[in-house]
């Protein structure tokens, strides 16, 4: 194990050497850097940034990196990256927020393998998951992995002693293949890296009553269980046959006010379901608003 004992480095030369040592694919050491160069300057976007960059293996890290070093190049630029964003002269307020921050970094060990930096995606899920509170009906997340989102969001919002229940539904098996968009036929349940189970996923939620895990099938699944009304629904099936049936069945019982988060609807892969989804609510005189995080979100209008 390496020992590296740091006195009196300037912020700079912590940065210098973190950023070399990330260059270099060692991680842990950067990390060390990172986490001595957070605790001068707690508030720094781009020192969390670069911590974030550390904290798994992945393919776009040194071209995450390298876009941030071209960025700081602006003054006073305050620059942070994530996963398929990268904003400056911005104030992100969830690296002020360090109950967001330690939740958010602690999820990431159940979160998919592609995943890193997410948090500006966390920020919408929980500004929708707090607006709709007040709003009558339960919460509904379509497609859920390992539980990553609700896992965060229930703890940070003590979710537990809410009056609400949350219903997640996933096949646990991948997305069905004839449900599978053109170009998109890789995504099986291996694609998002280790194997998980229903079993996992219903066993992380059992010590919180009001979370219940549904193995099945969209929409064929929602003629066994579903929520009669709704103030939130995530929806994150990676394929737009599913997503849309979803809508068919569950928009109505959507309490106006509610909320839909479309988790794929602005990325370059999810054409297929941005078309579909954009029609959908065009037939209905209704729009989406999209968000330079991939996401789309939606609040349902009174009647």
């Amino acid at each position: 194990m390496t020992n590296i004992t740091l006195q009196g480095l300037t912020p700079a030369q912590l940065m210098t050497l973190g950023d070399a040592a990330l260059k270099a694919g060692d991680l842990a050491i950067a990390r060390g850097f990172y986490k001595n160069l957070m605790r001068i300057a707690p508030y720094a976007p781009h020192v969390h940034a670069r911590y974030g960059l550390t904290l798994r293996p992945h393919n776009r890290v040194l071209p995450m990196l390298e876009a941030m070093k071209a960025l700081e190049a602006i003054p006073n630029a305050s620059v942070y990256i994530g996963e398929g964003i990268a904003t400056w002269l911005k104030n992100p307020a969830f690296v002020a927020d360090a109950k967001f921050m330690a939740l958010a970094e602690e999820d990431l060990a159940i979160a998919p393998a592609g995943v890193v930096n997410w948090h500006w995606n966390l920020q919408t899920m929980l500004w929708a998951a707090q607006q709709a509170k007040h709003v009558p009906g339960d919460y509904v997340e379509l497609g859920v992995y390992k539980g990553h989102t609700t896992q965060f969001l229930s703890r940070y919002l003590d979710f537990a002693a809410w009056d609400k229940r949350w219903w997640l539904y996933d096949t646990f098996e991948g997305i069905p293949q004839d449900q599978l968009d053109r170009g998109r036929e890789h995504l099986t349940a291996a694609a998002y890296g280790e194997a998980f189970t229903f079993e996992e996923v219903r066993d992380r939620f059992a010590s919180s009553p009001n979370i219940t895990v549904i193995k099945g099938r969209v929409p064929e699944v929602f003629k066994e269980t579903c929520p009669d009304q709704i103030s939130l629904i995530h929806i994150d099936l990676n394929n737009s046959s599913a997503e849309v049936a979803a809508l068919d069945v569950l928009y109505d019982r959507l309490s106006p006010g509610g909320i839909i988060v479309f988790d794929d609807f602005g990325w370059a892969t999810s054409s297929a379901q941005a078309k579909a989804e954009t029609d959908w609510f065009q037939r209905r005189d209704l729009a989406l608003f999209p968000l330079p995080t991939g996401q789309a979100v939606f609040v349902k209008p009174a009647d």
